[in-house]
């Protein structure tokens, strides 16, 4: 059903909204309004439609049907210049913020202050971007470069420079996927404050209990329909939203709160070994076993350095110190491609840099084993019948949903994207997969799927490594978990029985 539209005033109105792809409907007569100075919670499953309606709200997709009004007024965006100009502003997952630069630099770009000689005036800039910053709460040195920052303040900033550009209806995508509990309370802290000054947000996340958290009202997305806002939050359970998200399937996918997990460690040959691995000022002297057929899970908030463990061991980052083994022979150090033919893979957690989203499905799934994929035989030849063939067997194994293998990965929601980052390195099953954030962006359908898949791995033999910071990843995966903090091995939880705040405290 659509969303009756309030007759109260309204920041956004967006009323028969209407998308297709090459025939297929994205979105199918959506009628979506927030009240100013709302924070308004906006979750689906990977493709409900979430971010084609944001993106015609942010001028972003341009081409559709039905109606957009701001703050009353009938719009047509020709582009996000023109949303921008409305005062509407979009914070993504991948943040736009330039590390190299300062606080100030970044909370200016584009639009620095110069004196009369058409010179930056520095310390204008300096002063302004921190009576700014304090004035929404931000305490920070703006002179220091971003990348010397914690990742929630650069968050923070790049949601400060969005309000100084002049918005005032804000999206955030998925803007607690990387932080910690406290972290996100921090955020949590700063929106609060931009809804006290009459700021109206939209909040998009995969984090149910975060969406009910911070959220006034909530808008349920469902294969491009709105099933329902929920106004009255009072007594709502995670298992309710869910149960509208995805109907019949949500209670076999969601778990409670603190339900308790059984680990158990198979007792089988050793298959990698990382001996005092270190790199200063990320980790140091991390040592740990990899047994054939397990998955281990590496467990830690943002910069505890369990995060570098995975890309170091792929050849993706130096180390000083230290050894990997697979099956007793030494993995040289820093050489991806010698690794993989070792017999590691790696899947990144960044899908925008670890997929090429401008071809098509089969070229993403064929590219890590293209000599393979083509044979032995001409194989400086491409052969797309072959490249196809394997392509579908992949697209079939991994549930992947698409229209065909020549469809682009571009067309694919957050959690088919992720299975295709599955798919393309397991067309010959590696000896020791190294999983970052395998789940991160998707919602729990995608994300149960992607468990159930690399559960079945183990079973084959092959041997996990999975890396995150979201402990319901880590206990859905593991069957024996490394504590990091500050860049060591902690605390290892093994053959015991144990929870999400189980997990958490030893990480505090």
């Amino acid at each position: 059903m659509s969303e009756t539209i309030p007759t109260t005033s309204m920041a956004v109105e967006m009323v028969g909204i209407t998308k297709t792809f090459g025939g297929v409907t994205a979105l199918r007569d959506v009628n979506f309004a927030v009240v100013q100075g709302e924070i308004r919670g906006l979750v689906g499953e990977n493709g409900a439609g979430k971010s084609t309606l944001m993106k015609i709200l942010s001028g972003a997709q341009t081409d559709y049907l039905g109606d957009l009004k701001v703050w009353g007024t009938k719009v047509q965006f020709g582009g996000t210049a023109g949303a921008s100009d409305h005062g509407i502003g979009m914070i993504y997952q991948e943040l736009s913020v330039i590390e190299c630069l300062t606080v100030a630099e970044n909370n200016f770009l584009g639009k620095q202050p110069v004196n009369r000689f058409g010179v930056v005036d520095w310390k204008k800039m300096r002063q302004e971007a921190e009576k700014h910053l304090k004035d929404l709460g931000i305490e920070v040195d703006v002179t220091l470069p971003l990348s010397l920052l914690p990742f929630s303040i650069r968050q923070m900033i790049e949601i400060a420079k969005v309000i100084f550009s002049g918005a005032h209806i804000i999206i955030m995508d998925e803007p607690t996927s990387s932080l910690s509990h406290t972290e996100t309370t921090q955020l949590f802290t700063l929106v609060r404050r931009l809804k006290e000054r009459g700021h109206t947000i939209i909040f998009i996340s995969h984090f149910i209990e975060d969406v009910m958290e911070i959220s006034d009202a909530i808008t349920i997305l469902k294969d491009g329909t709105v099933v329902e806002t929920l106004t009255n939050l009072s007594g709502l359970t995670k298992q309710t939203i869910i149960q509208q998200m995805i109907g019949g399937r949500a209670g076999d996918l969601v778990r409670e709160a603190d339900e308790t997990v059984e680990l158990r460690s198979p007792e089988t040959d050793v298959r990698l070994e990382v001996k005092k691995l270190s790199r200063p000022g990320n980790f140091d002297e991390v040592s740990f076993e990899l047994r054939q057929g397990e998955i281990l899970g590496l467990y830690g908030l943002l910069g505890a350095g369990h995060e570098e463990i995975g890309k170091a061991i792929f050849g993706l980052k130096q180390y000083e110190f230290g050894r990997v083994l697979l099956d007793g022979k030494l993995i040289p150090k820093g050489r991806p491609h010698t690794i993989k033919e070792r017999g590691i893979a790696y899947i990144s957690e960044d899908r925008v840099n670890s997929l090429f989203h401008r071809f098509e499905i089969f070229k993403n799934i064929s590219l890590p084993y293209l000599a393979h994929v083509l044979g032995p035989k001409l194989r400086w030849l491409i052969k797309i019948p072959q490249e196809l063939s394997m392509a579908n067997r992949q697209i079939q194994k991994f549930a992947i949903k698409t229209t065909g293998p020549t469809a682009a990965l571009a067309s694919l929601s957050g959690g088919n994207q992720q299975k295709v980052a599955l798919a393309k390195w397991l067309t010959i099953t590696p000896k020791v997969m190294i999983l970052q954030e395998p789940t991160r962006g998707v919602d729990v359908g995608a994300k149960a799927e992607i468990v159930q898949s690399i559960k079945s791995l183990k079973h084959q033999g092959l041997s996990c490594i999975v890396i995150s910071m979201e402990p319901e990843t880590i206990l859905d995966l593991s069957d024996r978990v490394l504590i990091f903090s500050r860049g060591k091995i902690t605390a290892e939880v093994k053959n015991t029985s144990t929870s999400k705040s189980d997990l958490m405290a030893l990480t505090s």
